[in-house]
């Protein structure tokens, strides 16, 4: 009986844990028109140039980074019981903003630049808390600041730079890439947020990505070809599902609303290997 009972408990636990990660859908305000606000200006701005795109996703990372550090904020100042501080007067969340919007900047450099960004942004980050830590008491609280405040950055921001390195490849490529990761957050939000199970809106968010990649592979878009489309959707359909889930992991629960962080979340587990299966397949 007593293993019994463990046993119970320990599938509540992960049935609790895995309710957590879910994502509940945020439908208060106008979201659709949000996301295809979000489509043709991300698109757009591929389209444009590949600066523009770094711009523009750099703005998303540093309001998505923003989001994630004031939820964090609003847990310890709950815990605490006292209000958080705004974003110019907190030494952690300003630097991690910074760092998240500078990374998609620095791919439209190339992936060297990236590389030095990513590293110097740690070092940064942990340089200056340390140095806040020895004017304000708590060093071993810095430095767990200092870690959460590089891993939002690092993770926000090479999310955020996928579709700008995809753009090395061409134009088309970037517009292929936001086409398949938004054709996944639509289906996900459509069908998630009015389903009682967690897998309905992936697994509708899988679908819409299988019906786009057909679309794309029947269009000539140089240089990709119908064998590069199809891996890239077969990609997408693999990671793009575990990426929301990641980004309850940094918010603290899924049912909290982000609405910026979600207009990234899918890129979170996808967005570093992107560039590696460009690179591969074309």
């Amino acid at each position: 009986m007593a293993e019994l009972a463990t046993t119970g408990g320990l599938r509540a636990g992960v049935g609790r844990s895995t309710r957590r990660l879910a994502v509940v859908h945020d439908t208060d305000g106008p979201r659709v028109r949000w996301g295809l606000v979000w489509l043709v200006t991300s698109i757009g701005a591929a389209m444009v140039a590949r600066g523009l795109l770094a711009l523009v996703m750099g703005l998303a990372a540093g309001l998505a980074a923003d989001q994630i550090l004031r939820l964090r904020d609003a847990d310890d100042a709950a815990t605490a019981g006292t209000r958080p501080g705004g974003l110019l007067s907190d030494p952690r969340r300003l630097p991690a903003v910074l760092a998240a919007a500078a990374l998609p900047l620095a791919a439209a450099a190339g992936t060297d630049t990236l590389a030095a960004a990513l590293a110097g942004i740690v070092v940064v980050i942990l340089v200056q808390r340390l140095c806040t830590a020895a004017v304000q008491p708590g060093h071993a609280r810095a430095v767990a600041d200092a870690a959460l405040g590089a891993a939002v950055a690092g993770a926000v921001g090479l999310a955020a730079a996928a579709p700008v390195l995809a753009h090395g490849f061409g134009a088309q490529a970037a517009v292929v890439v936001l086409l398949l990761v938004c054709a996944y957050d639509a289906g996900d939000f459509l069908v998630g947020s009015g389903s009682a199970t967690v897998w309905e809106g992936p697994a509708a968010g899988v679908a819409a990505v299988a019906v786009v990649t057909f679309a794309v592979s029947v269009v000539p878009l140089q240089p990709l070809d119908a064998r590069a489309a199809y891996t890239l959707g077969a990609i997408t359909c693999l990671l793009a599902p575990f990426g929301p889930p990641a980004a309850s992991l940094l918010t603290g629960n899924g049912r909290r609303p982000a609405r910026f962080l979600r207009r990234l979340d899918s890129l979170l587990i996808l967005g570093p290997i992107l560039p590696y299966v460009l690179a591969a397949i074309l």
